[in-house]
């Protein structure tokens, strides 16, 4: 097979797998937010793939979530109707997961068998698969952390861990499924503007960090004014109490945000002329365009927050902190690879 066709295809099946992990990404958001992720108290890696198939089942699969604290601090009150409907949420994100390996190994048998994958090709394959058992396994471990008497949450750091193990592995399958789709090409090009993008990553990186624990310890419900908070820039504290913990993690993401905004206003205009061909420029713009809607969407999401976080909201904030870092990644890609020769 000719050389590019065989990278282009492999390229289009790793940025489809882009797009199932952000799948799988909005469906974790939605099973947070609908306070879905206990409903199921066991692990089966095989047989886990079928939800409840009678009435029989489903009245033992209730009967297990009572006996945790999310049930009996918090929904003493919940038929077995309602158990299904938050059931749903936590089995479908766990079979989109098992739908995102099955995605990743029987193209990847087929590829083989083809002829079609070299022994590089396997090596940056097999990494993919395995940071994604990585995150399967800390995912269990963070729904362990919330099957207990005394809570009605997971462990805000052990979903941080969850969520940055996601994080990591969508930086690596796209930057892979650039390299297929845009082999890499020579020429010159500016290294500190570059380094801009490198910035941007870690920017990003670390708010995803910090919004992961404001979103574990729902944070985001001590203040739901802004631009002040509660009249103030900065948070007020009396004494060290859990409130102040959930205010001073609000303000730090807040800020974070505010400098990612006129980070990526600044790269936009320092690179507006930078010698690049069109695929860099268009990623300025999405960029551009991606944290303008995000802030908007924090903003929105904050003070609409009354009570609990809106999940259409909430979930469109989440799918948005990723589009900003995929743009960030592809920058910083293709200042470099896709960089205009000089005549």
């Amino acid at each position: 097979m000719e050389e590019n066709k065989r990278k282009k295809i492999l390229g289009i099946w790793f940025i489809i797998g882009v797009g199932m992990l952000l799948g799988q990404i909005l469906l974790g958001g939605i099973t947070r937010l609908t306070g879905s992720g206990l409903s199921i108290t066991e692990w089966k890696a095989i047989l886990g793939f079928l939800p409840p198939l009678n009435e029989q089942d489903w009245n033992l699969a209730f009967i297990k979530y009572q006996q945790f604290g999310q049930y009996k601090l918090q929904n003493t009150t919940m038929t077995l109707a309602q158990f299904k409907g938050i059931y749903f949420w936590e089995w479908f994100h766990r079979l989109w997961a098992r739908c995102i390996a099955l995605a990743a190994l029987f193209p990847l048998i087929y590829f083989i068998f083809k002829k079609m994958v070299y022994k590089e090709d396997i090596i940056k394959i097999v990494i993919a698969i395995v940071l994604g058992g990585v995150a399967g396994t800390v995912g269990w471990i963070m729904v362990e952390s919330g099957l207990n008497q005394n809570s009605v949450l997971v462990n805000p750091l052990n979903l941080m861990s969850h969520i940055l193990v996601a994080t990591i592995i969508v930086m690596y399958v796209l930057r892979v499924g650039l390299e297929y789709l845009y082999p890499k090409q020579i020429a010159p090009f500016d290294a500190r503007k570059r380094i801009l993008f490198l910035v941007l990553i870690l920017l990003v990186f670390t708010q995803i960090a910090f919004g992961s624990l404001v979103a574990g310890s729902k944070a985001a419900l001590v203040c739901t004014t802004w631009p002040s908070m509660s009249g103030h820039f900065f948070p007020t504290l009396f004494g060290i109490k859990e409130t102040d913990t959930k205010l001073i993690l609000q303000f730090i993401h807040r800020t974070i945000a505010y400098c990612i905004f006129f980070y990526v206003l600044f790269i936009f205009f320092v690179t507006r002329n930078v010698a690049a061909q069109f695929q860099f420029h268009r990623t300025r713009w999405l960029l551009l365009v991606a944290v303008c809607v995000q802030v908007l969407l924090g903003v929105f999401t904050l003070i609409h927050s009354t009570g609990e976080v809106p999940v259409l909201l909430g979930v469109l904030h989440q799918f948005g902190a990723f589009l900003l870092l995929i743009f960030s990644v592809e920058g910083h890609y293709f200042i470099k690879y896709r960089s205009k020769k000089q005549a």
